[in-house]
């Protein structure tokens, strides 16, 4: 098995899920049914998940290490003697070989012990050398993998600088040639999680290139720095609101050399090899989120079973169930989004760039969401440092911001999911003034005839998903209005405002809610399927997930509306409004006593 989704279960490529979503399609063939584990993947992931969770349970003192701010270096030599730091590397290289699903299986499983232990193993292993795994040459596998792998050697991913965060082409780190041939790095990274404990750095710097007509043009590269480079100092480490444990600091590059060998990849490629490893450190966050929940929802369940008011179980109260069903709705439909994707990766979706953003942004937004119900249940209790709730509220925090901001990352879902229905409508465009349309007019005829007819078809009918188990038809047929509801929506934005839709934010931010939503439906709905059509689950656990897929479905339903109702509406036209305004005052600027 292993972590390198060009490596198809069978053979065949799998074309992305989310982006069919904006055409109104959804290719059943390449969606149900719901990724299977297999014996072999279930008798790993058990004993996996069974090791991770007794040394957890014997060994961790999350709120020692949250006041202390580090983690024991004995702690992190348990977990690499479990194997923990290579779980993505070939097994001839030291690694356990896991693919996608096991890999977020048992990532999840740590997360449900210590946000900041997850992040110092996500660090290492989900970005800090993935780069290498995915771009590396032989040489470079064999040198370094097997110390990284087995935790000899912790790895860190140096992209962050002062002056970009989400924007990452405008780092400012150089990487110059010299007569040896080796190329002196320059710059800064900020914010550099295992910053100064890793031996192992995937630093992107800018290289010189010659562009068209010979003029020189800066390119960004990946290069291997190893700590004891001459000219690599740190900053102090940053004092946290959460995942305080965890190392961060800003690592500087001050005439560092490094050999030509310890490029990664082609010269000038870095920005691509940067988003590829983005792109899996997102699904780490994604399952890692569905493993925080489980802990909360844990927790919050046995206190408000234990707590009495007014002579019964606070877990009686409508309130409180309408917070604890809430909460186990999110984790299943994180887990459905979490494990459709990292299963379709498995078996040959080589472009889940999209599917991995939406990962990030809906597990991180129910994570917090989780937490944030949980410590209500808990009450005076959830806010005291006695308890874990506060803590895991403020390591829960970060997820929004890590990795790409959400707000960053519905830009691109966002604009990623119209480049294709954009691309589609090109011709049509092309023929829009009359006078080139009179030159061709059999083309013009056939070009207009067919988006007609494909615009009229998503209006007045509606395809249904056919594999949907018929217990889920009401859920699956607001699902295929509301897809085809969206293909329209999509294409009246491209009418609307054709290239100027890249900076309208806010009818971006619409469209990417709206297909978070339905890919996060159609997640749901593929996985309760398969449950349903299982004849060797009990029918109390398929009424369990049936009822969850309800509550789900309908929530989504309701978020979808609001984004759809909003799409070019007059709120959404007075907040840029009301915006410029409060800058202009430098905050809130009114009064009471003056008005």
């Amino acid at each position: 098995m292993s972590t390198n989704g060009s490596n198809a279960q069978n053979g065949t490529e799998i074309p992305s899920i989310a982006k069919a979503l904006f055409f109104g399609h959804v290719h059943e063939e390449n969606v149900f049914p719901f990724p299977h584990w297999d014996t072999e993947s279930v008798e790993t992931g058990k004993s996996m998940v069974d090791a991770v969770k007794r040394y957890a349970e014997t060994s961790f003192q999350s709120a020692k290490y949250d006041l202390e701010g580090q983690l024991p270096k004995e702690i992190l030599a348990g977990l690499a003697e479990l194997g923990l730091f290579g779980l993505g590397v070939p097994e001839d290289l030291g690694g356990l070989n896991l693919n996608y699903k096991l890999y977020a299986r048992v990532f999840s499983e740590i997360s449900a012990y210590d946000g900041a232990i997850a992040t110092t193993l996500g660090a290492h292993q989900s970005i800090g050398y993935k780069a290498l795994l995915n771009e590396g040459n032989d040489q470079q596998k064999k040198k370094w993998l097997p110390k990284l792998a087995s935790g000899e050697c912790l790895a860190a991913f140096c992209l962050t600088e002062p002056g970009s965060g989400s924007d990452a082409y405008s780092i400012k780190t150089k990487a110059i040639k010299n007569a040896a041939g080796n190329y002196v790095i320059n710059g800064q990274k900020l914010w550099i999680t295992n910053g100064g404990i890793a031996g192992f750095y995937s630093v992107f710097c800018k290289t010189e290139h010659e562009g068209e007509g010979g003029k020189k043009v800066d390119k960004i590269s990946c290069f291997i720095v190893e700590k004891e480079r001459k000219g690599i100092s740190f900053g102090n480490k940053e004092d946290k609101m959460g995942i305080r444990a965890s190392e961060t600091r800003a690592v500087f590059f001050d005439n560092v050399e490094v050999p030509a060998e310890n490029l990664i990849g082609e010269l000038g490629k870095g920005f691509k090899i940067a988003m590829n490893v983005l792109n899996t450190g997102r699904l780490s966050l994604g399952s890692g989120s569905v493993g925080a929940m489980k802990s909360v929802i844990k927790m919050a369940v046995a206190h408000a079973k234990n707590r009495k008011q007014f002579g019964k179980s606070i877990s009686e109260y409508g309130l409180i169930q309408e917070k604890i069903s809430g909460m186990a709705a999110n984790i299943y439909a994180a887990e459905s989004v979490v494990y459709l994707t990292t299963g379709k990766i498995d078996q040959g979706m080589v472009d889940y760039s999209m599917e991995s953003a939406i990962c990030k942004v809906y597990c991180s937004e129910k994570l917090w969401d989780t937490v944030d119900k949980g410590l209500q249940i808990a009450a005076g209790n959830g806010y005291m440092k006695e308890y874990p709730y506060e803590r895991l509220m403020r390591d829960a925090r970060i997820n929004l911001i890590f990795e790409g901001t959400n707000e960053i990352l519905r830009v691109f879902i966002a604009l990623t999911g119209i480049k294709d229905p954009s691309d589609s409508l090109k011709e049509l465009g092309k023929i829009a003034d009359v006078s080139k349309a009179l030159a061709d007019p059999i083309k013009s005829l056939g070009v207009v005839g067919q988006f007609a007819k494909s615009r009229l078809t998503k209006m007045i009918s509606t395809k249904k998903l056919e594999l949907v188990h018929p217990d889920l038809s009401e859920q699956s047929d607001d699902f295929s209005e509301m897809l085809q509801e969206f293909a329209i929506k999509v294409e009246n934005t491209l009418f609307k405002l054709g290239p100027n839709i890249i900076g309208n934010e806010m009818p971006q931010m619409r469209l990417a809610n709206c297909a978070i939503e339905l890919y996060a439906q159609l997640a749901t709905l593929v996985r309760t399927t398969a449950i349903l059509n299982n004849p060797k689950i009990s029918n109390a656990d398929k009424d369990y997930v049936k009822g969850m897929t309800q509550l789900i479905c309908i929530n989504s339903k309701q978020n979808f509306i609001m984004n759809v109702k909003r799409l070019f509406s007059d709120f959404d036209r007075m907040v840029p409004k009301v915006s410029e305004m409060v800058c202009q005052r430098d905050g809130f600027g009114f009064d009471i006593i003056d008005f």
